[in-house]
């Protein structure tokens, strides 16, 4: 007898909300360009297209491969399984509808966790409405496809599924090959395999996915590039090194762990009302307190001997010893889905421990973070619909001050326009020296040369051109992968003014030059200095 499907209303209202969802995100991202300069949105397609086997990527992006090679290689291989490796919007498209089809992942879990799913589906309401969900989607990045393959791992986990060790190793594979905090949260995972309680033969099969997981990985770093450099590892060693050589080494440290936790919060309080306005506490105040619940929902399934309570905390640990406070928003975009179930869970035991039904509970926490997260999306919605080009930049929703917004967002519209400039006015086999040569391979089809170091004096940085040989050198007062300083482009004018010819020059509102194309002197380039 064949058998029979039935769907609720939670069920079908999800779906709606689903599909909703994907179409008006996916449309919202679709444009032929970069959504910024200060994101890895480069480097996953310039992985995507060496990858992809539909179209053969142009040797200066094969030969920049090497050095994007350090970020794990599922989301950028399925761009170019996908066949948006080459189309700037589609793979756009692609990275909002993973996020879309996070929310029936949201609706599973959080009925297993909650039991009702009504309740789930008020989950799902209030992360698809989440502004940060809406900011950090513009863009071709991993964070969505983390978050989707973090949800399944955990539904995985709460099921029978999980019996078959092959289904939770193929989760936890997927997981830390989309990202490299992965591998945290698969040890952490491990962790919790040997330490519960139980017959050693059930901790030693409760181990196979972390060790799949972690094999995945090792074959990854076996088959890629030889002279691909790990940065992520470079940038810890580097944290550890600095905190080592510190006087006060505790203090250093516990200074830090503040700077962190400090980011994290307001970065939490920024995924639920995007701003807020300082003296008016009150929705603040309402921000921490979800807050607070998640993170007790959190800490409870920990001392529960829940796997997921200890990959979650695992993860949160991690961006508190990682040293850029100023991406805080982008790190802990995705695991909010999974912090709001635990604010729910901690919230319904809350109210089972003292006797009362969780339902008005649930209603009221949604109505609190909707509170919180609509007016912030109607901000998103008017910038997006009064922007022009503007609306294409993530900085333009980034910034409440509209000048401000204006003025970031033409700068990275600026560095576009940069590219194509520099496509235009320079041979196809041309070599282009700039701090970032990955984006010079990808926008401007030229083969990119990695600008000297910053810290080196004017003879040594014409030391390292002259090593170089680059046909071109592009300054730019922005740096992509430093964005607070501009040391490199001070660097770049001291050493070579007066010694290379300008192409083009851009200038700045105020008059001043913004970037500059520069062709060395054969003088530089044969050794005078």
């Amino acid at each position: 007898m064949r058998a029979r499907f039935s769907f609720s209303t939670a069920d079908l209202a999800v779906g709606l909300l689903t599909s909703i969802f994907g179409a008006i995100a996916a449309r919202f991202v679709w444009q032929p360009v970069l959504a910024s300069f200060a994101d890895d949105s480069v480097s996953y397609l310039v992985m995507a297209q060496v990858f992809s086997p539909w179209q053969a990527a142009i040797p200066p992006v094969a030969e920049a491969f090497s050095h994007e090679a350090f970020y794990p290689p599922l989301f950028p291989a399925l761009l170019g399984l996908l066949g948006a490796a080459h189309d700037t919007a589609l793979a756009h498209a692609v990275t909002a509808l993973m996020l879309a089809a996070c929310l029936p992942l949201v609706y599973v879990l959080g009925i297993r966790w909650l039991g009702e799913k009504w309740a789930a589906a008020a989950v799902v309401l209030t992360v698809a409405l989440l502004p940060s969900l809406w900011i950090h989607v513009k863009g071709v990045l991993s964070e969505p496809l983390f978050s989707l393959l973090l949800l399944a791992t955990l539904c995985v986990l709460e099921t029978k599924l999980a019996r078959n060790a092959w289904l939770p190793a193929l989760a936890m594979a997927a997981l830390a090959l989309t990202r490299t905090v992965g591998l945290a949260m698969v040890a952490a995972h491990a962790l919790w395999a040997v330490t519960r309680p139980g017959p050693l033969a059930a901790r030693m099969r409760a181990l196979l996915p972390a060790l799949a997981a972690a094999a995945a990985y090792a074959t990854w770093v076996l088959l890629r590039p030889a002279e691909t450099s790990d940065v992520n590892v470079r940038i810890m060693v580097e944290r550890l090194l600095g905190l080592a050589g510190e006087d006060a080494l505790w203090a250093a440290l516990w200074n830090g762990l503040l700077t962190q936790a400090n980011a994290l919060a307001e970065a939490w309080v920024g995924a639920l009302m995007l701003f807020w306005v300082e003296g008016r506490p009150v929705r603040v105040v309402l921000a921490g307190a979800v807050g607070f619940l998640a993170l007790a929902g959190m800490a409870a399934r920990l001392a529960a001997g829940k796997a997921d309570g200890w990959m979650l905390a695992a993860y949160l640990v991690t961006f508190l010893l990682w040293p850029f406070h100023d991406q805080m928003t982008r790190f802990l975009f995705p695991v909010l889905p999974v912090l709001f179930l635990y604010a729910f869970w901690a919230l319904a035991a809350a109210l089972r421990a003292v006797g009362r039904a969780p339902g008005m509970g649930h209603a009221l926490l949604a109505l609190v973070a909707l509170s919180l997260s609509v007016p912030a999306l109607a901000f998103i919605q008017q910038r997006a619909s009064s922007g022009g080009r503007y609306a294409e930049m993530t900085d333009w929703y980034r910034r409440p001050d509209l000048d401000d917004a204006r003025a970031r967002s033409q700068v990275h519209l600026d560095l576009l326009a940069d590219m194509e400039l520099i496509k235009s006015l320079t041979g196809p086999e041309a070599r282009v020296m700039w701090v970032a040569p990955s984006y010079i391979a990808l926008l401007a089809e030229r083969r990119g040369v990695r600008a000297p170091q910053p810290d080196l004096g004017p003879a040594a940085y014409r030391a390292a051109v002259r090593k170089a040989r680059p046909d071109y050198v592009f300054l730019s007062v922005y740096h992509p992968r430093d964005t607070l300083r501009d040391a490199a482009w001070r660097a770049g004018i001291a050493a070579l003014s007066g010694r290379a010819q300008t192409v083009h020059a851009r200038p700045r509102p105020d008059g001043a030059p913004g970037s500059l194309l520069l062709k060395p002197g054969s003088s530089l380039l044969e050794g005078g200095d």
